[in-house]
């Protein structure tokens, strides 16, 4: 090889012990190498050196960090290289001594063979077992120090005995990593470290602080990698700001839109796509809980019991599923979200479009007491739309969830003025897509969603909304916004107050249906249902 014959290291002697024999490979560190080790009867074992000597002061100190941080973690996990020892050549250039792994990185496999998805789970587990270990920390001078590596990529996931039963995942090069306290998470440099393709929103964003949850999204990137064959955002650029958009913007693409052709469990497309969330807190909080959702879905693959969008085992004749792929990676989404910061904590309810995966989907929010969501759970619920078509292109949009056990009623609306661009949007995703999720979030502990329904459009809703936009565009002299809204207002409160007339009325009646009365009042009214 020429790169071999031209490098000056072939053929020396470090440390009276190391005998350099090839060229293994080169990164943004330094090289490395492949060795003998004289004393201990030839074994092989690689050596890497920094590109630079001892007079850069930074890189010597990442160096100087990476080598204790290797040595300290390969001692604590089977999943981590382990580091042997560490020198300085006769020119001042520091280098340190690995283990010697037979076998081939994630990189140079997926360029060769496609890999299945049992093994892409075995391969996850794995480095979810070496990362935990790092994030759990190591010592030094009596103190914990959690550990980040900041740069999970194909080439940094090492298969030994490749392709056997005993093969084991090794991570390779902490070289970038960092020390994480436990109470101020870690502090970047003001420069960019890291490899574009992999690094995170937070890291490309130049945040100071970074947890755990940034090697949660480069190891969501790699899992998408390995079950599709490619990365899920391509592009040919290598600029900075291209893969800043991409990390921080761009949705990531679904699993069919990269690889038709690939079979992935549903669970398990919906896993990744919440290690790719752009925000940190949709994301899973640790490697831990990422571990226990992959041995889940293990035993769910291993037990033929998981669900998949392109399952050819599902009966042609079986309908009632049929809306499940649809909803069910945004209704995951859903259930990570968090009350926003700019709400107030008290009983309201917004409208939201959420942006997942599958595009931009319409959500409703709503804070109520914790007493009422658990009542509310697994019933059936209505939802309306009322408009004033003639006068001002606005929709008030009623969502009605009622626990006929108690005849309890919570009424949700919101009026939608087609005129304003944000809520036009929302209006023409819920006739487009069908569908909306409420989220509902307990008053008492209001920062994490508790419940989420779905609730689904029928044609004549959708067709109904889609006549409105299209015909606010032709009202020659609407009414004022205000006007409109205290209309819809005024039809709404008397809709209202029959129900719950007649609730009042049939509270006694043992075969009294609130949602049967609901239905029959909607028709009177004719709204669209």
């Amino acid at each position: 090889m020429n790169e071999s014959k031209s490098d000056i290291y072939i053929g020396q002697l470090l440390n009276s012990r190391y005998l350099i024999r090839d060229v293994l490979g080169s990164g943004g560190m330094g090289r490395v190498y492949l060795a003998e080790d004289v004393a201990k009867n030839c074994n092989l074992v690689a050596v890497k050196m920094l590109s630079m000597n001892l007079r850069n002061k930074q890189l010597a100190e990442r160096f100087g960090r990476e080598i204790f941080i290797g040595a300290q973690l390969g001692k604590k996990s089977p999943h981590i290289t382990r580091v042997l020892t560490y020198g300085i050549t006769s020119d001042k250039t520091p280098f340190y001594v690995m283990e010697y792994l037979h076998g081939r990185n994630i990189k140079q496999i997926l360029k060769m063979e496609t890999i299945t998805v049992s093994r892409v789970l075995k391969i996850c587990q794995q480095i979810c077992l070496g990362l935990d270990c790092a994030h759990q920390g190591v010592e030094l001078k009596g103190q914990i120090y959690p550990i980040l590596h900041r740069d999970i990529k194909p080439e940094n996931i090492f298969i030994a005995n490749n392709g056997k039963p005993t093969e084991t995942v090794k991570i390779l090069d902490f070289g970038i990593a960092k020390f994480l306290t436990e109470n101020s998470g870690m502090t970047m440099t003001e420069s960019f470290i890291g490899s574009l393709p992999y690094s995170s929103p937070e890291h490309m964003q130049g945040q100071k602080i970074l947890d755990v949850r940034s090697d949660i999204y480069s190891l969501g990137l790699l899992m998408f990698e390995m079950l599709t064959g490619r990365h899920p955002f391509y592009t040919t650029s290598h600029s900075f700001s291209t893969w800043c958009k991409l990390h921080c913007i761009e949705a990531p693409p679904t699993f069919e839109e990269v690889n038709p052709s690939v079979n992935v469990p549903e669970e398990l497309q919906r896993l990744v796509m919440r290690c790719l969330a752009k925000y940190i807190h949709d994301r899973p909080k640790n490697v831990r809980e990422l571990l226990e959702d992959l041995m889940t879905i293990t035993e769910h693959l291993e037990n033929n019991s998981y669900s998949s969008e392109t399952d050819n085992q599902q009966s042609e004749s079986d309908t009632s599923l049929k809306l499940v792929p649809l909803t069910s990676i945004s209704e995951t989404i859903c259930w990570q979200k968090h009350w926003p910061k700019n709400k107030p904590v008290a009983l309201i309810c917004f409208p939201h479009l959420l942006h997942t995966p599958k595009g931009n989907i319409p959500t409703f929010w709503a804070m109520l007491p914790a007493t009422e969501i658990q009542k509310f759970k697994d019933k059936q619920h209505s939802n309306k739309f009322i408009g004033k078509c003639d006068d001002y292109p606005m929709i008030l949009w009623l969502t009605m969830l009622c626990d006929e056990n108690t005849n309890l009623m919570r009424w949700l609306s919101c009026y939608l003025d087609i005129k304003d661009n944000r809520e036009e949007k929302i209006l023409r995703n819920l006739a487009a897509i069908g569908y909306y999720h409420l989220l509902l979030f307990a008053h008492e502990y209001p920062h994490k969603c508790t419940h989420v329904l779905n609730f689904i459009l029928t044609a004549q809703q959708r067709q109904y909304i889609s006549d409105i936009i299209n015909s606010g565009q032709k009202i020659e002299r609407p009414i004022l916004a205000n006007q409109a809204k205290a209309m819809l207002k005024l039809e709404y409160e008397k809709f209202k107050t029959e129900v719950n007339e007649k609730l009042r009325q049939n509270s006694t009646n043992s075969t009294f249906s609130v949602k049967a009365l609901l239905m029959k009042l909607i028709n009177f009214w004719k709204i669209p249902s």
